[in-house]
């Protein structure tokens, strides 16, 4: 499932300056309705997250990942949504993408039906995940 999202985009990398990463937790926070960059860092899928207490509302999300020549990447999800709790606050991760190692990509989110209520936290996190474990 993919759409196009157009907005303003600046860069932005995986790896936050030291006054978000805590926010963050390792992620980078995109805005709902806004696009951003995003770079991949080696070794790592990119996980989409959106905020737990969503819940069924995430579902009508129609996210998009595009690399630098505008190509959609393919984002994959799964029946069993992984939740984990990221700087105090619970997490869903709807969807996964691949890219090539430092490629930048431009990942945007909007909900098209208006089911996620507004308020200032509405954001998701675009987030690495090790395909080393440690």
């Amino acid at each position: 499932m993919t759409s196009t999202v157009a907005s303003s985009a600046s860069a932005v990398t995986a790896a936050p300056g030291p006054s978000e990463a805590a926010e963050l937790g390792g992620g980078v926070r995109i805005t709902l309705g806004e696009t951003e960059k995003v770079l991949v860092p080696a070794d790592a899928v990119m996980d989409i997250k959106v905020p737990a207490e969503w819940g069924s509302a995430a579902s009508g999300l129609r996210c998009t990942v595009a690399d630098s020549t505008g190509r959609n990447e393919d984002l994959r999800s799964s029946d069993v949504k992984k939740q984990e709790s990221i700087a105090g606050r619970d997490w869903t991760t709807i969807w996964t993408f691949s890219s090539p190692p430092e490629a930048e990509v431009s990942v945007g989110c909007k909900d098209p039906d208006a089911k996620i209520t507004a308020t200032d936290n509405n954001y998701i996190r675009v987030a690495p995940r090790s395909l080393n474990p440690h």
